[in-house]
């Protein structure tokens, strides 16, 4: 731990880094936030800055433009993307990144603007936190059943996420009937209206800031894992409806999708292939890494970020840094 800390304190004091980033400098960076929060808006205006300082903002348009190698980019290309467009985009970042003219691109899932429905991890989070029960044994589909520790918080933490991952291994219909009864698995009444802390910007917001110079791309209609999704008929309404519902509520062409999960594994050729007929420009994957000329718009590798990411991580990461070991040798 020692080594590894002073490692760090001489890959920043000593130039290091600069070195490691302009190995890199003709990589596109495309950074992937979700939500915000009040009590980081000066961490992420560090980043922000940072970002300013060292590296040449460009839209994802630009990016994708540049994918075949026919037009250029700037050395140190860096964008934004944020998934889910939660309201606190508009109360905690978009403020930051516009006044670092930083440009963002905002991936919209149709009925959750909509007010049609909560994005269904959220309802999960909702409902664990808010149950008094202390364990719980849930069956996702018939013979797979997962266990569940609820006696603290802690615990209740970690249950969250082990469902959230157990259900998107789930085909969607059998995802889709185990969420219509997580209220009365965990005894906590699930509304119909989203929770503040897990709400949508509306179209009135997502019109507001497009008009400002956000890009605002498609995000699903309901947020599945396409690669579970085996009605040809939802995945057409899951990419294009999403994207006609985007165009006609927004009333500009949305040109770029963002894959759920975004993992090869929660993809599929079906969906791949319905995102390319439905016209997109691009689309964003959660594969981790940056991305070299030539590549495929159509799944473009991000690198995670929040609001409260350490800024010297942030910074490692924008380097190529903490890629996972196939990008690495790939970069080599």
């Amino acid at each position: 731990m020692l080594l590894k800390r002073a490692a760090r304190v001489l890959l920043h004091s000593m130039g290091g880094l600069a070195v490691l980033t302009g190995v890199r400098r003709r990589s596109s960076r495309v950074l992937m936030f979700h939500s915000f929060r009040d009590e980081d808006k000066a961490n992420l205006d560090s980043i922000c800055s940072d970002i300013a300082r060292r590296f040449h903002p460009v839209s994802l348009a630009d990016i994708v433009e540049a994918a075949d190698g026919r037009k250029s980019l700037p050395d140190y290309a860096v964008t934004v993307t944020v998934d889910d467009a939660y309201r606190s985009y508009l109360d905690h970042g978009h403020a930051v990144f516009r006044r670092h003219r930083i440009p963002v691109t905002l991936f919209a899932v149709s009925d959750f603007s909509d007010g049609r429905l909560w994005l269904w991890p959220d309802q999960i989070q909702f409902a664990l936190e808010r149950t008094s029960s202390l364990s719980l044994r849930a069956e996702l589909e018939p013979g797979r059943t997962i266990e569940l520790d609820l006696s603290s918080p802690e615990k209740k933490l970690h249950a969250v996420h082990s469902l959230t991952e157990a259900l998107k291994l789930a085909q969607d219909d059998k995802r889709l009937a185990f969420m219509s009864r997580v209220g009365i698995l965990t005894g906590v009444e699930i509304p119909d209206s989203v929770p503040p802390n897990f709400a949508p910007m509306d179209w009135r917001d997502l019109r507001a800031v497009a008009s400002e110079g956000v890009e605002v791309g498609c995000h699903t209609a309901t947020h599945p894992i396409l690669s579970k999704v085996t009605s040809r008929t939802k995945l057409e309404r899951e990419i294009r409806g999403a994207k006609d519902i985007l165009e006609s509520r927004l009333g500009r062409p949305v040109r770029h999708f963002c894959y759920p999960n975004g993992r090869a594994i929660d993809i599929g050729p079906d969906a791949a292939a319905l995102v390319r007929d439905a016209g997109f420009l691009s689309a964003t994957t959660t594969t981790w890494g940056l991305n070299d000329v030539p590549f495929d718009p159509m799944a473009i590798r991000r690198l995670p970020f929040s609001s409260d990411t350490d800024v010297p991580y942030a910074a490692e990461l924008l380097a190529g840094l903490h890629l996972p070991p196939n990008e690495i040798l790939a970069a080599a």
